[in-house]
């Protein structure tokens, strides 16, 4: 699954370097409960600038399952820092199987179940944010693990009963003169989950080495996210 910003005139895609942004988009399922916050539909895909491929079958027949009378939602922000002015789609590609085995997804926010933007903590020095935790009530095989952060960011680390199970690095682009992150490590096939094991995770921001996203002197709000899936068993 794949979310991508096009020009709607040429059909091209637009890089972050163009200065039009997909902030993020967030999928919804309102037809299951989250597992994390099972007041909301089960959240099962985000992206951004970083216009990653989410694939559930690298490590196996896996796949999101979806149902006829499913229904998805989605959150999307959009950012303009160029002068120009026109219209944008947002196109989002993804493949259709059948007989595959059931992939959950786990959303770990520093919000814990609210709208994802987080105040920053400072504009001269590091900072962090934790998660709250997560029971599991599952059990099955860790297929992937990746953070979503905003400028500024430096990585994520998810915590399986207090030991490090993944590190989801920032990377940015150095083809601008302003810097934007761009992709995203991932981390796959990292091994096994039962019920009552406890999940959460850290983020880290450094304003210094990376510059966060100013409007009018002050810095825009943050997210720290991220996304687990799990080859349910």
């Amino acid at each position: 699954m794949r979310a991508t910003l096009i020009n709607s005139s040429s059909q091209l895609p637009l890089a972050p370097d163009t200065g039009i942004h997909l902030h993020h988009i967030i999928f919804f399922n309102d037809g299951v409960a989250d597992l994390v916050c099972p007041e909301m539909g089960e959240r099962f895909f985000g992206s951004g600038d970083v216009r990653w491929t989410l694939r559930w079958n690298s490590h196996g027949d896996y796949g999101y399952k979806v149902k006829a009378e499913d229904r998805w939602d989605t959150v999307v922000e959009l950012m303009n820092d160029a002068e120009w002015e026109g219209e944008v789609e947002i196109q989002v590609l993804f493949e259709v199987d059948a007989g595959m085995s059931e992939v959950r997804p786990v959303w770990l926010d520093a919000t814990g179940c609210g709208r994802s933007d987080v105040d920053v903590k400072s504009t001269t020095e590091p900072f962090e944010y934790t998660t709250p935790e997560w029971i599991s009530s599952v059990s099955g095989t860790l297929l992937g693990i990746a953070a979503h952060q905003h400028n500024g960011g430096i990585d994520m680390t998810g915590y399986l009963n207090g030991d490090q199970l993944c590190r989801s690095t920032q990377l940015y682009s150095s083809q601008t003169t302003k810097q934007h992150i761009s992709a995203v490590g991932v981390c796959k096939n990292i091994g096994r989950i039962r019920p009552g094991d406890r999940l959460w995770s850290e983020a880290r921001y450094d304003p210094v080495l990376h510059h966060l996203t100013m409007r009018h002197g002050h810095p825009d709000p943050v997210m720290a996210s991220m996304g687990i899936y799990i080859g349910i068993e």
